[in-house]
């Protein structure tokens, strides 16, 4: 997250206990939208985890900087392409449509392999995190990734980056499954992920990765209003019905 140590410790402070009333919620009420539940907890982990990143900056503390930074851009890199597609998969009603987004799910780990494990593997210099404008800028460009790849930017000297067409490639591998899932809940929660993306690359380009997880985190607080709305299960509803027979 951006800004500060305290404002990512606050946010993800209140993110958990959040996650934990969406979790419990779904136990009680629908059971398949555990995985959905769990965003805002991991969201959590996630700002705390920066949090360090932001205190071992500011003691200028070589590895506890590399050990946090990589537990932030687990969550970024690795974590949040292959879990919107996942959940969605287990949500998902539709026999084909469910289908469709465990092949998503399996492609979406591709991520991992091409951004973030090369990250941990790799030389130290490969990762360089930095205070910039105020905002955590997480760099590596260096990675094979971005070295192979063809730059298009005679299409347009800037959307046709490589670096550009993975942010785009990202964005819809995680906005895109929410966005056509049957579910009510996947265009809303798909339109918030899109526009905070949208809104990072226009005003906090320089710290993308950082800016747009806080962004994205406002949809945790929606997740909180989908839970409370969220009806309680016949099945659930069934059990309180007889507990509260039992005891008259």
């Amino acid at each position: 997250m951006c800004f500060s140590a305290e404002a990512s410790f606050t946010v993800g402070a209140a993110l958990v206990p959040a996650g934990g009333y969406c979790l419990w919620s779904a136990v009680l009420k629908k059971p398949s939208y555990l995985g959905l539940a769990a965003i805002p907890t991991c969201f959590g982990i996630q700002q705390i985890s920066e949090g360090f990143v932001w205190h071992a900056l500011a003691h200028d503390d070589r590895a506890e900087i590399r050990v946090w930074s990589l537990v932030f851009l687990f969550f970024a890199l690795a974590f949040w392409p292959f879990w919107f597609p996942f959940l969605t998969m287990l949500m998902e009603p539709n026999r084909p449509r469910k289908a469709i987004f465990l092949a998503l799910s399996i492609l979406a780990t591709t991520w991992f392999w091409v951004l973030f494990y090369p990250l941990v593997v790799g030389p130290e210099l490969l990762l360089t995190t930095r205070v910039e404008h105020h905002s955590i800028q997480y760099e590596y460009a260096d990675l094979a990734v971005y070295q192979h790849m063809p730059d298009y930017s005679w299409i347009h000297p800037v959307w046709g980056s490589p670096k550009t067409f993975l942010r785009l490639l990202y964005l819809l591998t995680i906005a895109l499954p929410p966005i056509m899932c049957t579910e009510s809940w996947g265009r809303v929660s798909g339109l918030i992920l899109g526009a905070s993306a949208v809104l990072a690359v226009l005003v906090f380009d320089h710290a993308f990765v950082s800016v747009w997880c806080f962004f994205a985190a406002v949809m945790a607080v929606y997740l909180c209003v989908v839970f409370h709305r969220l009806p309680k299960s016949q099945a659930n509803a069934a059990l309180a019905f007889d507990a509260s027979a039992s005891t008259v």
